[in-house]
């Protein structure tokens, strides 16, 4: 199960019994030792282990003899001493030598300095001829596995026992750091296959050199200068100490106020001049004891080899950590563990091909099925495929046209196995994956730099939105920018309504007498009645009651208009008010519905009760109003009422005052006189009161014309205020990214090509009157700089003059519609980008293309895989190096990356994890003999090995190191910055 370069636990610093020096190892023999060692090995998970001795690799080889004979190992009853399931992991444990030497100068604490030689078990055949036969000190002395000599003879003739001059050679051999260097400088092959660590303790690290401990500070000065000497010819060191983790690291300002990253690159320059270069630090638990075994350990990212080991030289940040936590933690539900083809002719390998949880680079020939084997992964996860197809509509490759039998399936690291073609209601188990296939980022690109960036523009806020809490902000605010776009075209349905009826209100007045001729003509024909009443003999007391009488009917007609009056507005009202309980109702039932905490929704549910009771209310006084009519035609209420008490009153107050003016009227012909000039009195009372009524009526709708217009532009403002605090709100996202060198800036911006192209789609073109207004400039670009308030006082004009004719509209458009056309939200949420100060439209086609991936990585709040194929294009090498490789490189702990490169950088530099070479027989010049059309290998970058030309699978042929070299851009070329590593 190969996954490349893996995180495991390594402890590089532990002794055993029969060390040396300092042995308090308990155990009685050897094998009761290595017992107990390698169970405590087991149940600590350590992987890789440095056994260590001084000046020796007995104890290693002890170690590696017991491992080979340990599916015998017995215990007294005869029953084997470790499980099946023990002895595969103690055999898969990566065991090397660590030779401890003690090397000169002394520390200020009187002890020598502590330097271990990290050996490639591959090497310890020759360490006896190139260390240990040729390692001499500043004195001549040398040491061997006999003891210290100074040219071939004992420096001690009185200790004739071999094994005491060894122990006293072994307690008194010092070296320095001269010799160490030109042992280093003559032997090509020990250099490649040793790591130096010194220690940096203050007893006996190198940092103890001077006479005060102080680290960071280069006073100059002979041990000053041996002391970088030193540090220079190591690789690593050995410190849990915070601050000696930072230093070799660069990283002293990281966390610090003020931290700037210019000042940083700065203090990795100097700690690179001074020691040569940034390095790890190591930690072991330096055991003497069985108590104390594997209590301390490294992670180290890498396959368990030694060149897996010399990772750590070149990524000293990436593959180093001290802690307690696996480092780069991911969720399993969202990590690919492997995926495999199904494939009925083997037309597809059959192999599982695994993944590692950080990046996953697939490189291989032309056509050579890198893209597919990215494209089934996607294909397999994304529940919407439009992103999956050309832009014809068909689907990038037809899986089933190339093999009939094709399915593909994938397992997560929590275990869930999931196919590509499944039953339709099984969801994907990593719906929110991003997928960015081969040229999706140009195509972003391209009509940003073009100022036509709405897909991006699109894409920046769906990004913004993963976050949950920024998805229920924009939601509500497009719910409010929608209900206030309702509420303004219901409000300019009003306005013109209102102002219909006001115009059919002042045409009905116009119909009506003048009112200061109706007021002349009431009191002339009211003294007209005195004087016939007088004629008719009647007396002064029985005039003024006839006139109360008179008054009394009149009061009594007037109620009769009031009551018809009511009754029309409560039909209408009522009726009305029935459909906005209606939608109340429904409101508070969506609601009540949505909400998901129960205590939540039975507090909101009892508050809201009184909605409940509503319709049936509306209901009741919509029925209790309805008229029947009769056989004569007339009409009458079908329920008893309020309306109906009402009428019913006024109907028998008009028949009494009817019956008291019977005494009255005697005289017939005098009556008939008096009645005319009454009747004639309460027309024109009744048009006097026609007039009034009419005239309040104009006066309050044109007060609420006034008011309309108001409220409808107070919407439009609101529209607007609602984009600006939206923006406002969801900031704290974008700012997520200036970390980074990119920054998000949101803009409420007013889509003037659109307004521009609808407005003049309704416009007069004959009269052109839209040319006096800057806002209807065909110079406008869709993103062209919004000054709102401008804006808003040119919208107002050509709203007024739009009403008073000045503005010529279309025919066949009315003043309504062109309103609303002029009205409706023009406005969207920009997102403006930049990146390190250069504006994305403004930046090539590649650069932006780069910028895009930053923005859909980086603000993508999803940890779930991200897929990419070939980001590279269109990107100049320095671009790839400077940004995208960085870039890759850092992201990658967040979430598991799987990409498709032709470049040499992005596989090396961005330090790949995990390689996966893809090969499809018959498009290479060298013929393989794999039986399959598309075959697929995957390891690390350090499994190396040349050329075998024995074997004819080609994958099978070189390591993943020399495939890299063969397949992408560049050949070894592209790895000439990384000679030490590689070594070619």
């Amino acid at each position: 199960m190969n996954k490349g370069s893996q995180w495991r636990k390594w402890n590089f610093h532990v002794h055993t019994k029969g060390t040396n020096k300092n042995d308090q190892f308990k155990s009685q023999t050897l094998n009761e030792f290595f017992k107990i060692f390698f169970k405590k090995a087991f149940e600590n998970n350590v992987s890789a282990i440095g056994i260590t001795d001084y000046f020796s690799v007995e104890r290693y080889l002890d170690a590696v003899e017991y491992i080979n004979g340990i599916d015998n190992e017995l215990d007294e009853l005869g029953n084997p001493l470790f499980t099946p399931h023990e002895i595969s992991f103690i055999k898969s444990i990566f065991i090397f030598p660590n030779v401890e030497l003690r090397m000169l100068p002394a520390t200020d604490k009187g002890r020598l300095i502590n330097i271990h030689c990290l050996f490639n078990p591959e090497y310890v055949k020759h360490l006896e001829n190139d260390f240990f036969g040729n390692l001499e000190n500043q004195d001549g002395y040398k040491m061997n596995r006999h003891g210290l000599v100074e040219y071939g003879k004992s420096i001690d003739s009185s200790l004739t026992d071999e094994n005491k001059q060894y122990k006293k050679g072994i307690d008194n051999y010092v070296i320095d750091l001269k010799s160490l260097k030109n042992l280093v400088s003559k032997n090509q092959n020990f250099k490649d296959n040793c790591l130096f660590v010194v220690s940096n303790s203050n007893k006996d690290g190198a940092s103890a050199i001077q006479k005060h401990y102080d680290l960071f500070d280069n006073e100059g000065g002979g041990l000053d200068g041996l002391r970088n000497s030193i540090y220079k010819i190591s690789h690593a060191i050995f410190s849990t100490n915070k601050k000696d983790i930072k230093y070799f690291l660069g990283e002293r300002l990281i966390g610090t106020d003020g931290y700037n990253e210019n000042e940083q690159k700065e203090e990795e320059k100097n700690v690179i001049e001074q020691r040569g270069s940034l390095k790890s630090c190591l930690v072991g638990c330096d055991s003497h004891t069985e108590e104390t075994l594997f209590n301390k350990f490294t992670w180290i990212k890498s396959q368990l080899t030694f060149e897996g080991l010399r990772q750590i030289c070149f990524e000293p940040k990436q593959r180093v950590k001290i802690q307690d936590e696996i480092p780069d933690f991911k969720e399993e539900k969202v990590v690919i563990e492997k995926v495999s083809f199904e494939s009925n002719n083997k037309t597809f390998t059959n192999e599982n091909i695994y993944l590692n949880q950080n990046l996953n680079v697939i490189i291989g020939g032309k056509s050579s099925g890198k893209s597919i084997l990215l494209y089934s992964i996607a294909k397999t996860l994304l529940p919407e495929n439009s992103i999956l197809k050309n832009e014809n509509g068909i689907e990038k490759y037809d899986l089933k046209a190339i093999d009939s039998g094709y399915n593909f399936s994938l397992t997560t690291k929590a275990g869930i196995t999931q196919k590509m073609f499944r039953d339709a209601e099984e969801n994907s188990i990593i719906p929110d994956l991003k997928y960015i296939p081969q040229n999706y980022l140009v195509k972003l690109a391209e009509p940003e730099v073009n100022k036509k960036g709405q897909s991006l523009n699109k894409l920046v806020r769906d990004l913004i939105n993963e976050d949950e809490d920024s998805k229920i902000e924009y939601d509500q605010f497009i719910r409010n920018v929608k209900q206030n776009d309702r509420e303004r075209d219901q409000l300019i349905d009003s306005y013109f309504e209102i102002k219909e009826e006001v115009y059919l209100l002042e045409a009905e007045l116009k119909t009506k007498s003048n009112k200061e001729v109706l007021e002349k003509n009431i009191t002339a024909n009211t003294q007209k009645v005195e004087e016939l009443n007088k004629k008719s003999g009647l007396s002064e007391e029985q005039l003024e009651l006839y006139k109360d009488i008179r008054q009394r009917i009149e009061q009594n007609n007037s109620k009769v208009s009031d009551f018809k009056n009511d009754f029309a507005a409560l039909k209408d009202s009522l009726s009305e008010l029935k459909k906005q309980v209606d939608t109340i109702y429904t409101s508070k039932e969506e609601l009540v519905g949505a909400l998901k905490s129960e205590s939540i929704k039975e507090y909101y549910s009892n508050k809201l009760t009184i909605v409940d009771a509503m319709p049936q209310l509306m209901n009741s006084l919509v029925d209790e109003i309805q008229l029947i009519q009769d056989e004569s035609g007339n009409n009458s209420f079908l329920n008893d009422n309020i309306l109906k008490t009402v009428a019913d009153a006024i109907s028998v107050q008009k028949k009494a005052l009817n019956k008291e003016l019977e005494p009255f009227q005697q005289n017939e012909e005098l009556k008939n006189q008096i009645e005319k000039l009454n009747q004639s009195i309460t027309e024109d009372k009744k048009l006097l009161l026609d007039i009034e009524i009419l005239s309040k009526k104009i006066r309050t709708k044109k007060e609420a014309v006034i008011e309309c217009r108001k409220l409808i532009f107070d919407l439009y403002q609101k529209n607007y205020d609602e984009y600006i605090s939206v923006i406002e709100r969801l900031k704290r996202r974008t700012l997520q990214l200036e970390s980074d060198g990119l920054r998000i800036e949101g803009i409420a911006q007013f889509n003037f090509r659109k307004f521009y192209k609808t407005i003049l789609g309704i416009s007069d073109g004959r009269r052109a009157s839209y040319t006096n207004y800057s806002i209807l400039s065909d110079n406008h670009k869709s993103t062209s700089n919004t000054n709102f308030e401008v804006l808003f006082n040119e919208i107002k004009t050509i709203f007024e003059n739009i009403l008073n004719g000045e503005y010529s509209i279309i025919s066949k458009s009315s003043k309504k519609n062109a309103v609303k056309s002029l009205l409706d939200d023009y406005f969207f949420d920009y997102w403006k980008i930049t990146y390190k100060n250069d504006k994305l439209g403004e930046m090539s086609t590649g650069k932006a293309s780069f910028v895009i991936l930053m923005l859909i990585i980086g603000l993508s709040k999803s940890k779930s895989p991200i897929l990419i194929d070939q980001p590279e294009d269109n990107l100049d090498n320095r671009s790839i190096t400077s940004d995208l490789v960085f870039y890759l490189k850092y992201k990658k702990l967040e979430r598991q990356i799987i990409i498709v490169t032709h470049n040499a950088n992005v596989v090396v530099n961005s330090d790949s994890e995990n390689i996966i070479i893809a090969n499809q027989k018959g498009q290479n010049t060298v013929e393989s003999s794999s039986e399959y059309r598309f075959d697929y290998i995957n390891g690390a970058l350090e499994e190396s090995f040349e050329k075998n030309e024995q074997e004819t699978d080609l994958l099978k042929s070189m390591g993943i190191r020399e495939h890299v070299a063969d397949i992408v851009e560049g050949g070894k070329d592209a790895f000439v910055l990384r000679e030490r590593k590689y070594r070619f």
